[in-house]
C-alpha cells in the first residue's frame, strides 16, 4: 500500500530510490570492506612465513603483499564511511518531507485504507454469493406445480438470448451494466397472439 502511495507523491519516490539505491551500495561496500581485511591477514601471515624461510635459508625476503593489500583495504574501508554518511543524509531528507506533508500523506493513507475496505467487502459479498449458488445447485427447491393460467404475455427485450432471459449481466462495473441496457434493442413480444391474427392463419391454411 505504502508504494502505492509513493507513486502518487513523485518527490517522496525520488527520495525512497536514492535511500534505496544508497543503502544497497553501502552494503556493497561494507562485503568489500570484509573480503580485503581477510586477504590483507592472510597476506601478512603468507609474508611473514615467506620471510623467516628466506632469512633460514641466507636468501633475500620476498617482496611482501600485504601493503598493497592494505592500501586496498583502507580505501575500501574509506568509501563505504563516505557511502554511510550518504545514507545517513538521505534518510534524514526523506524523515523531513515524510513530517512537512504529514497530513497529505495521511489521507492518502485513509483513502486507500477505504478503498481497500471496500474491495474486501464487494469480495466477501461474491464469495457468498457464489457460495449460495453452489449450495442451489447442490440442494435445488422442489419444483412448485404450474396451477395457474399460462401468462398471457412475456415481453423480452433485444433478440431472445440465454443472457437476456436470464436477467442480464449478474456482475461487472457501471460501463457493463450501460453496455448491456444499450444493446437490449427493441422490445419482442413473446406469447398469445391475437383472435383476428389465429383466423387469418386458418384461413389461409
Amino acid at each position: 500500500m505504502f508504494d502505492q502511495i509513493v507513486e502518487k507523491l513523485p518527490e517522496l519516490q525520488r527520495l525512497e530510490a536514492t535511500a534505496s539505491d544508497l543503502e544497497g551500495k553501502h552494503g556493497q561496500a561494507q562485503a568489500r570492506v570484509q573480503a580485503l581485511a581477510l586477504r590483507t591477514g592472510q597476506a601478512r601471515e603468507h609474508d611473514l612465513n615467506a620471510e623467516a624461510v628466506a632469512l633460514n635459508a641466507d636468501r633475500r625476503p620476498p617482496k611482501p603483499t600485504e601493503p598493497a593489500l592494505r592500501e586496498q583495504s583502507e580505501g575500501a574501508a574509506r568509501d563505504a564511511e563516505v557511502l554511510a554518511r550518504r545514507l545517513a543524509l538521505a534518510v534524514a531528507d526523506r524523515g523531513r518531507y515524510l513530517s512537512e506533508n504529514h497530513g497529505e500523506i495521511l489521507g492518502l493513507l485513509e483513502a486507500a485504507h477505504a478503498a481497500e475496505a471496500a474491495l474486501e467487502a464487494l469480495l466477501a459479498y461474491h464469495r457468498a454469493e457464489d457460495a449460495a449458488r453452489d449450495l442451489a445447485r447442490r440442494h435445488p427447491a422442489p419444483a412448485l406445480e404450474n396451477s395457474g393460467g399460462p401468462e398471457s404475455i412475456a415481453v423480452v427485450w433485444g433478440a431472445l438470448t440465454t443472457q437476456n432471459a436470464g436477467g442480464g449481466p449478474s456482475r461487472g462495473s457501471l460501463e457493463g451494466t450501460l453496455r448491456h441496457l444499450v444493446s437490449l434493442g427493441a422490445g419482442t413480444v413473446v406469447g398469445a397472439v391475437e383472435e383476428g391474427e389465429d383466423d387469418d392463419d386458418v384461413d389461409a391454411a
